[in-house]
């Protein structure tokens, strides 16, 4: 199939000697400035971080010959832009941005910006989980068709640094957030897939709702020469069907009649490519339920640009899990120790809960975004014969677990693995299983579970040496 190009952007925005003010000089906002300037705009960078948090980025920013302002707060420190770009991290309601639009001033996030600039289609994969695993698994499968693709966005990438290599690629596989679709306008991609909507960054959309709608603009744009592609497991997910202006096609672990299933104990696709039977499920690279419907949506979106069942099975096999991610660190004196620092909500959490197997020993808590922890506690006190209880969420959870199984609060990583590992024996696994966010305690969830991997590597370290 050829990837057809009518969802690329025909209204370049004219930016030379724009004025352009840039909210956020953190990796995204700094890609902002980067482009803005090529470009030839007038720029302004602001951060609301003091100076000497922020240096290294207040050296780049002047280099490139733009301004940068530190403590941002207000408006009136944007020196009159014509248009603002925001990093996800700021919120929409930001006083500051709503006095810009209360002006006419335009105000978009780097998604949009990308949009208007990327020479070819966009597939777009979102959901409260596993959108970063499916988008690196689309672009794997992708590459086995011979479908030159950029996989880019929320998973590490801003799509806005990659526009030039985008150039001489097919297609940009682009996982997108809530936060990066609150300022999208035109943005319309050719493939959009929702995976999932949990209870989520409550502490930033007002209800569970008001994150449905965010997540629903993904296909605001789209028309009925696009497709959407949705995950039915999902209820919320499930009651967009019929509701959206693209061709709908659906994903499911269970439901035969969907475009992506499991067939006998073999995962199968049926696009315009045709019915196309991929790996038995045995043979997947991660184990779970929800890592079916993860592959299952990446094989669609392969199988509509044109990959054949054995494509997509070989694109499959190379997928490796992101680090922090249900990732074995060491086994000490039988003991196995395993990082989850990624699973930053409940949903995630309890899904992988459900692939680990034999008596555990769990780290949880951290930054809990507004949301109810008794479904969590549930499973937690179901599963594990002590819970370790770290960050501002720790009371809340030790609440919803309650008396059923062994808990107990710790105020650092080094005291909460310890803790564990004093408390283990052979054949059981400790697991770092926030559910939380972490920035409560860490710089984010790498750094949190970097810490659980220098705690871990001390521990073996101190077993292998006794006498040191």
């Amino acid at each position: 199939m050829t990837i057809p190009t009518h969802t690329v952007f025909d209204q370049p925005l004219a930016l030379k000697d724009k004025r352009v003010a840039v909210i956020g000089l953190a990796r995204t906002g700094l890609a902002c400035v980067r482009f803005l300037v090529s470009q030839g705009a007038q720029v302004v960078g602001a951060d609301s971080k003091p100076a000497t948090e922020l240096a290294d980025s207040c050296h780049e920013v002047t280099s490139l010959g733009a301004a940068a302002v530190t403590g941002f707060e207000a408006f009136e420190q944007l020196s009159d832009p014509d248009l603002v770009v925001v990093s996800p991290g700021v919120p929409y309601n930001h006083p500051a941005l709503a006095q810009a639009r209360a002006a006419g001033i335009e105000v978009i996030g780097e998604l949009e910006l990308a949009y208007r600039f990327c020479p070819v289609p966009i597939i777009a994969i979102s959901g409260t989980n596993g959108k970063g695993t499916t988008t690196t698994m689309t672009g794997l499968m992708l590459e086995a068709a011979g479908v030159i693709n950029i996989v880019a966005g929320n998973i590490g990438v801003p799509v806005i640094s990659q526009i030039d290599r985008a150039l001489q690629a097919d297609v940009v596989v682009a996982e997108v957030s809530s936060f990066q679709l609150e300022t999208v306008v035109h943005f319309r991609p050719w493939i959009a897939v929702l995976l999932n909507i949990t209870p989520d960054h409550l502490d930033r959309h007002a209800s569970l709702q008001e994150y449905a709608a965010s997540k629903r603009r993904l296909f605001q744009n789209q028309t009925a020469d696009d497709y959407g592609v949705l995950c039915v497991d999902d209820p919320t997910v499930a009651e967009m069907q019929g509701q959206l202006p693209s061709q709908v096609l659906t994903v499911s672990s269970s439901c035969l009649d969907s475009s992506g299933r499991v067939e006998q104990g073999c995962l199968v696709v049926d696009t315009s490519s045709g019915v196309q039977r991929i790996l038995p499920v045995a043979q997947m690279p991660v184990p779970g339920r929800h890592n079916v419907t993860n592959a299952l949506a990446a094989a669609v979106v392969a199988g509509l640009c044109g990959a054949t069942g054995q494509q997509m099975a070989e694109g499959l096999k190379r997928f490796v899990p992101a680090n922090h991610l249900l990732t074995e660190v060491a086994q000490v004196k039988g003991i196995r120790f395993v990082d989850d620092s990624k699973a930053t909500n409940t949903a995630a959490a309890i899904a992988d809960l459900s692939t680990l197997s034999g008596p555990l020993l769990v780290i949880v808590g951290g930054q809990g975004k507004e949301v109810d922890f008794s479904q969590f506690g549930q499973h937690l006190a179901d599963r594990c014969r002590f819970v370790c209880l770290i960050g501002e969420s720790g009371p809340a959870i030790e609440a919803a677990v309650g008396d059923a199984t062994e808990t107990m609060q710790a105020f650092s990583m080094q005291e909460a693995v310890e803790e564990c590992y004093r408390r283990a024996e052979p054949g059981d696994t400790v697991v770092l299983l926030p559910g939380c966010a972490s920035f409560d305690m860490f710089e984010d969830q790498t750094h949190r579970g970097e810490e659980f991997i220098r705690v871990v590597r001390e521990i073996a370290q101190r077993e292998a040496n006794p006498e040191v």
